[in-house]
């Protein structure tokens, strides 16, 4: 479980992440990050939170968003609010700096433990080039354990729920956690 200043590295995307106001913290009302992106960095792929508003806020570095379609460039002390059900994404604009951002997730729901699963892994070496999980079945397990959190444009979404609800719950069976903290 994630702790108040604690910070996390992705070594595949180059990311860092610092707790700043913990589920724990808010009584689940907010979760804060620290979020810093390396130069150039891609960022999230295409996304949505059903039950979630998202806030970013620039402290240094310029940041991209985009929100239903329409790209956005956010600079220090700019902030801009991605409401539920909104298809966006973000990633560092600038070629030569890190991006530094104040991210902000209302309600928290599970999310810290999604971000510390998907920088465990990486950090174990078991992440692909975008950072995700390799295995198809410690996917499925972490989906099961964040189930209508988060869905991604593609898969189709129908397709995405089978994975977490069924295959999630055979790969829990056989041995997979849908919750893997950092070491």
């Amino acid at each position: 479980m994630a702790y108040t200043n604690q910070i996390i590295t992705n070594p595949i995307i180059g990311d860092r992440v610092k707790f700043l106001i913990t589920e724990k913290d808010s009584n689940g009302k907010q979760l804060r990050v620290e979020l810093w992106c390396k130069p150039n960095a891609q960022g999230t792929p295409l996304h949505y939170h059903p039950l979630q508003d998202e806030r970013f806020e620039v402290v240094k570095g310029k940041l991209g968003v985009n929100d239903n379609g329409k790209d956005m460039f956010l600079n220090p002390g700019e902030n801009y609010t991605v409401l539920k059900n909104s298809i966006h994404r973000f990633w560092n604009a600038d070629k030569d700096k890190e991006v530094l951002v104040l991210v902000d997730f209302f309600p928290a729901l599970k999310t810290e433990y999604c971000l510390e699963t998907i920088y465990s892994l990486a950090n174990q070496g078991k992440s692909d080039k975008g950072g995700m999980p390799k295995n198809p079945l410690q996917l499925a397990a972490m989906m099961n354990n964040h189930y209508g959190e988060l869905f991604f444009l593609n898969p189709p979404i129908p397709i995405q729920k089978f994975m977490a609800k069924v295959v999630g719950r055979i790969a829990k069976l056989v041995g997979y956690k849908g919750y893997v903290p950092m070491i």
